[in-house]
């Protein structure tokens, strides 16, 4: 009847080719996620089956063995809906209503908060949402296995143009934001120097070799308990020189 249609090649994603690098990252991610998730969410099984179908076949193949092995460890249907939830009102910039019990707390306490940023931390194999909370008045960090319940409101708000995740975090040693940054020196024995000099720990580090073997490594950051815990573990492999206690 004379009518013709053409594809609008701007609404439609061209196929996706990785080279050798590309999709390495992707299996290193994927490996990543087992080992910080520790339980199966059907989004990252979704995800990397979707990616793994374009990878060269042997990293393919692994890739599916290790979303096939993410199948065996417990769901936490509670955690993936919040979780959902959140990166949802994040995305709209849309407050959310959640009741969340803090660490010390007896109870748990309803407050409106407003996402900025969503951070996995390693330590600890959680997630955690940086967001206004009007309840503080202030910016919060809000453990997300400690939200009970997630509730999307109608309400919008704006994420500040000077907030910047990076730097929020680039003083921190892992997760936890707070105090003043100041200097740390720490000065490591010779037997695990070699150790210190292949290890990025933290963005800020400079290191110093010394004429016996050992080496000094100058931070600027938070002291908090995350980075005393780390310290405490090197036993008397490491001595503190800066602060003085």
């Amino acid at each position: 009847d004379g009518k013709y249609w053409k594809l609008d090649e701007k609404r439609t994603l061209p196929p996706i080719r990785f080279t050798v690098p590309e999709a390495l990252n992707i299996f290193l991610a994927v490996r990543l996620m087992l080992g910080y998730n520790k339980r199966y969410d059907p989004y990252i099984d979704a995800t990397f089956s979707k990616l793994g179908s374009v990878l060269p076949q042997q990293l393919a193949e692994q890739v599916q063995q290790t979303v096939d092995w993410m199948h065996s460890l417990p769901k936490n249907e509670r955690h993936l809906r919040n979780l959902t939830t959140l990166a949802e009102a994040w995305i709209n910039q849309r407050k959310v209503r959640v009741t969340y019990r803090s660490l010390p707390a007896a109870h748990a306490t309803e407050r409106v908060i407003e996402p900025y940023f969503i951070e996995p931390a390693a330590t600890g194999h959680s997630s955690y949402v940086i967001a206004y909370c009007h309840r503080a008045k202030e910016v919060r960090m809000f453990k997300v296995e400690r939200i009970e319940k997630v509730e999307l409101t109608t309400e919008t708000y704006t994420v500040p143009a000077d907030f910047d995740a990076n730097t929020y975090f680039s003083s921190a040693w892992g997760i936890v934001v707070e105090g003043e940054e100041q200097t740390v020196k720490l000065k490591f024995s010779r037997d695990i120097t070699r150790l210190m000099e292949e290890t990025i720990w933290h963005p800020s580090q400079v290191l110093e070799n010394q004429g016996d073997g050992s080496v000094i490594m100058t931070l600027r950051i938070f002291n908090t308990f995350e980075l005393v815990t780390w310290i405490l573990g090197w036993g008397e492999k490491v001595e503190v020189l800066e602060p003085k206690i």
